[in-house]
Order: C-alpha cells, then structure tokens, then sequence
C-alpha cells in the first residue's frame, strides 16, 4: 500500500507539472522595456520627453519610464501621445506623422499589463544623440532676443516684438530652423520673422520703437474699438518687400526642415523679429528666447514661401466685403470680420486662395485660438475636382502642430486652396472661458484667429536656372 501511494504521489507530482508547462506555454511572455518598449519610446517619444525639455518627465531609461508606466499606458491607448490630430483617413501622408503603429500600442500596454518588467540590459538600445536644447544636432548660428523681458505676475499682455539686426553682409539661406521658448512656463507661442523695420521707427534696447511718439510698437490690433496710436504691426507685417515668416513655436512645434534643395532665405540689412505671445502665472518671470539656424549645405534651387490662405473670405458660405468702383474699376473690398455670436456652437469660416501659377507644396501649419474647433485643407483642381488635404477634426489649442508632406505636391496653375474652420463658442467647449460673451479676432487666446498658414515654392522661380540665365 505504501508502494502504491508513492506511485499515486508521483505521478500526481508529473501531472501538475505538466500541467504547468502546458499552462505556460498558452501564456505570452510580457515585453520588456529593454528589448520592446525602449525602441518606440526612444524613436517617438524622447525627442521631447528628454532632459533639458519644457515636458512633464523625461522617459529616456527605465529609472525615468517605470513610475510613468499606467500613464503612459493610458495616453497611448486613448491615443493621446504622441500628439498628432490630423485625419489619416481624410487627409495626406505626412513625414512627421508621430502615430504609434498599433503594434506600438499594443507592446506598450502587454508590458504595463505585464508588470512593465525591465528585461535585460544587453538588449537596451542606444539613446538617440540630441544636441543639448536643440532638435537637429547644434545650430549653426544662435540668435537670442536682444533682451531679457520681464513678465508681470498678472495682467493682460499685447504681443512683444523684439528685433536684431541680421548679422552677415550677403544672402544666406537656411534649411532647417528652431524657435525656442528660454521659460517655457510663460511663453504661450512666438513666430519668428524675418522683415524690415517699420516705418518711421527706430531701435531702442531691442524694441522698434516711433521716432516722433517715443512709444514701443505693438501688434494688439483688436477690430473694435479702433488701433491704438502706437500700433502699426500686425499678422500680415510680413509682406513688405523681402519680409516673411521664419518658423512658429507653440506647443508641440517649433522646429522645421525643409526638403533637400528648398530653404529660406535671409538677406542683409533685415532684422529677425521675435513675435512673443506671454501668458502671466501669478508671479513674476523673465524669458529670453532663442532662434537656431542651420544653413544649407547643399546648392538651393527654390525659396520657401509661407502664405495664409485668406485672399477671399467666407462666413457662413457668404463673401465677405463688397463691390466698388474704383477709377473706373470694379474693386472688391474686404469687409470687416464679424465676431463671434455668443453660444456659437458650429460658427464657420472659409478662405479661399487662387493658385496663379504652378507651385509645390510642403506643409499646412493651422493656428486657431481656445474656440478652434475643425480646419480642412482642401484643393480644387483647374478642373473643379476637389481634394482633401488636411483634415483636423478636433483641433487641440494646447498643440499648434506644423504638417509637413510626406512628399510634396505639385499644383498647377488654376487651381484654389480653400480652408474651411468652425468655432465653438459655447457651454459644450470645455477650454471655452466665456460662452455668454461673443469673441473678437485679436491676438489674445481668449480672443480668436483664423491662419491657415502652408508653406509652399513657385515652380518658376529655379535658382539654377535664374543664376545660369545670368
């Protein structure tokens, strides 16, 4: 008996262990962070989430990854990170498309599940080489604001405009180019210029400043209420001869490179203006921000152009403005925007831009404010054919993304960009500050906007070809 129980005991002993093999065999094995998850958090997520960087936490080892992990895990499942707002399924490929694959996602969450368990060592990739401060390796000319700015701890701030002198004697042209907050805490967005000096203005500790008044340009152009004396910038301060825009910061941008043979070019006896947007928080901050260039290495054929596609606005399907005769001539005029109606829920605008001759396009860089709702890019061919380029259906003021074509798209000559927007100015708006109140287009974020900025060149505009004409 005694025989036969131990036969019994072990063979019960070989059929729970086979039983546990069997049972582990049927169960996946948890990703790592070493072998699985550090590639894509390195790849899609380090650019920003590294040290030195305005972000909550850096996620460059497992030490800063792991007490992040639910967090990440619940971001990347509602995909939330990494921000990116455009349509895939209404809208063209982009190159710096920052979607995770759902074979990303769903490593990710298996290794939160999983316990987010570190792996071994030897499997752990190397970090990606950041330039300190830089997205693309260190600049090859740094250009800070001429001044630090102090920023009150309350109030309401127009828009700062500093100036700096272009610091070389002949043309250069630049290939890639970053704007960068010096305190991200109270700088909301800035657009960096290249343009001339107002007219009748001089420069004073780095502000353009009125030589008959004394007083410091602004750009606060609010449609009521008149300008105020000193004002004489604005959104389109640009267009004067040779003038343009750099590059925009906001969250989630600020960085921009442009395709091999394209860049911007800067000429000598201009000035590159720091646009400043501040937002005060609640005690007192100074910012000196900072614009990277790098110049291009290669020989240039066409210049990047930046335009707002706004020639022709609509409200409500409705032209704005009216026909007049001018020496003869009919002119059409542009009228004033009207504001915001109060509980707004699905308020439209369109603009519309005639393409006059064949161009090439790189990139949309949509900007609204707090009751930005949706924009749409859309092309209409010389044979009315329309096509969707861009599509952001929930449009996220915290992150004012630039879209850069996959590859650029040639458009010929007869064709028309139209933009489409809605605005939420009512209760359903969670960021909306003031439903009851209708909203006015100016530069404040309780305020609105409509840019619908793209980035294009002008088919005939070939340097080689101008420079072997010559």
């Amino acid at each position: 008996m005694r025989r036969l129980l131990g036969v019994w005991a072990l063979c019960a002993a070989i059929a729970m262990t086979a039983a546990a093999i069997n049972g582990g065999a049927g169960q996946k094995i948890a990703p790592t962070f070493a072998k699985d998850v550090a590639p894509i958090l390195f790849n899609k997520c380090a650019t920003c989430h590294r040290p030195g960087e305005p972000v909550p936490m850096p996620l460059t080892s497992y030490q800063d990854a792991r007490p992040w992990s639910k967090a990440i895990r619940e971001q990347v499942a509602q995909h939330s990170m990494p921000p990116w707002y455009a349509d895939p399924e209404a809208s063209v490929k982009f190159r710096n498309d920052r979607r995770l694959s759902p074979k990303e996602i769903e490593t990710i969450i298996a290794w939160v599940d999983g316990g987010s368990p570190k792996g071994d060592d030897k499997d752990l990739p190397s970090l990606p080489s950041f330039a300190n401060g830089w997205s693309w390796g260190a600049p090859d000319l740094i250009i800070p604001m001429p001044v630090e700015f102090d920023i009150p701890a309350e109030g309401e701030l127009p828009m700062q405009n500093f100036f700096v002198p272009v610091p070389f004697k002949e043309e250069r042209w630049v290939e890639a180019v970053e704007l960068r907050p010096g305190n991200p805490a109270v700088v909301h967005h800035s657009i960096a210029n290249v343009t001339r000096l107002p007219e009748g203005s001089q420069i004073v500790n780095g502000r353009a400043v009125k030589v008959d008044t004394g007083k410091v340009v602004t750009s606060d152009a609010r449609q009521t209420g008149g300008l105020r004396e000193e004002v004489f910038l604005s959104q389109d301060s640009f267009t004067r001869a040779g003038a343009f825009k750099l590059v925009g910061q906001a969250p989630g941008k600020g960085f921009e490179r442009h395709h091999e043979g394209t860049a911007k070019r800067i000429l000598p006896g201009m000035y590159f203006q720091f646009n400043m947007h501040y937002q005060p928080t609640g005690r007192p901050e100074r910012d000196r921000s900072m614009l990277g260039l790098w110049f291009a290495r290669k020989p240039v054929t066409h210049e990047v152009l930046t335009k707002g596609v706004t020639d022709v606005i609509f409200i409500g399907g409705k032209e704005l403005g009216e026909t007049k005769i001018v020496n003869g001539r009919e002119v059409r005029t542009r009228g004033k925007l009207p504001n915001i109606p109060p509980y707004a829920e699905n308020w439209e605008i369109a603009g519309e831009l005639p393409i006059k001759e064949a161009t090439t396009l790189y990139a949309f860089a949509p900007h609204m404010h707090l009751r930005g709702k949706d924009i749409k890019y859309i092309l209409q061919w010389p044979d009315g054919r329309q096509q969707t380029l861009l599509t952001v259906p929930k449009f996220d003021f915290n992150w004012q993304l630039h879209y850069e074509l996959e590859e650029p798209l040639k458009i010929p000559a007869g064709s028309k960009m139209i933009a489409v927007a809605h605005y939420d100015n009512s209760l359903k708006n969670r960021y909306n500050p003031a439903p009851q109140k209708e909203v006015f287009w100016s530069e404040q974020s309780w305020d609105e906007m409509f840019i619908p900025w793209f980035e294009y060149t002008v088919d005939r505009m070939d340097l080689t070809k101008q420079a072997s004409a010559k």
